[in-house]
C-alpha cells in the first residue's frame, strides 16, 4: 500500500502479484507450513528470494491483484471539497466538577465529602446527584468499604423538570464549592446533542 501511496502501483502490483504466486506454488515459512499442503520449508531470506524469482508472474488459483494510480482513484470517487452538516441542538444539562480532597481515610469518606458538598454547593437550581471516585459511585448510597483515592468526580444537575442549565449558574456553583474551602482542579460541561446524552452516565443514572 506505501507504492500505491507513493503512486506506483505498477511496482506494487508487480511485488503483491509474486508474493501471492510464491503462497500458491507452496513455498511457506515455518509459521504458515502445513504437511501435505505445502510444497517447501523456508526460511524469511529464501522466501523473499522465491518472491524475486517470480518477479513478473501472476497466481493462477489465487486472484491476482489490480491498483490504479492515484489520479485515477481520485477520478473514480470524488467527493466535495467539504460538506456543511447542519449543526446539532446543544443543550448544558449540567456539570461534572474535580476535587482535590482527603480526610485522611481510605475508607467511607465519600458519605462525609457528600453531605458537606450537598450543604454547601446545593442551590441556584443545581444540585449533587452523585460523587465517584476511581470510576465507582461513593455516594449516596455508595459501600463504606470502597476503597478511595483524593480525586473526586462530583456530577450537578438541574434540581428541577427544566434540565438545562446557563454557563452563569455553574460559575455560581464554583463560587460556592471554593467559598466551603473545597479545592476544584477541574470541570466538565454534561451537553446534551439533538436530546441525546455526550456524556457517560454514572452509575445509578
Amino acid at each position: 500500500m506505501m507504492l500505491v501511496h507513493l503512486n506506483q502501483p505498477d511496482i506494487a502490483e508487480l511485488a503483491h502479484n509474486a508474493w501471492l504466486k510464491t503462497i500458491e506454488d507452496g513455498v511457506h515459512t515455518y509459521d504458515i507450513f502445513k504437511e501435505g499442503v505445502s510444497k517447501e520449508k523456508v526460511g524469511t531470506k529464501e522466501f523473499a528470494q522465491a518472491v524475486v524469482d517470480r518477479l513478473g508472474q501472476k497466481p493462477e488459483t489465487l486472484k491476482p491483484v489490480e491498483y490504479k494510480k492515484v489520479e485515477e482513484i481520485a477520478e473514480a470517487d470524488r467527493k466535495p471539497i467539504y460538506s456543511v452538516l447542519n449543526p446539532a441542538k446543544k443543550e448544558l444539562v449540567g456539570v461534572d466538577v474535580f476535587l482535590h480532597w482527603w480526610n485522611g481515610s481510605y475508607y467511607g469518606a465519600g458519605t462525609e465529602l457528600g453531605q458537606k458538598l450537598e450543604a454547601a454547593a446545593n442551590g441556584d437550581g443545581l444540585k449533587l446527584v452523585m460523587i465517584s471516585n476511581r470510576g465507582t459511585k461513593v455516594y449516596p448510597k455508595g459501600f463504606e468499604d470502597t476503597f478511595c483515592v483524593d480525586h473526586w468526580r462530583c456530577r450537578f444537575m438541574s434540581d428541577n423538570d427544566n434540565r438545562e442549565i446557563t454557563h452563569q449558574q455553574v460559575i455560581n456553583l464554583l463560587q460556592r464549592v471554593q467559598a466551603a474551602g473545597f479545592d476544584f482542579i477541574k470541570t466538565e460541561h454534561l451537553c446534551f446533542f439533538d436530546g441525546e446524552p455526550g456524556f457517560s452516565l454514572g452509575q445509578g443514572q
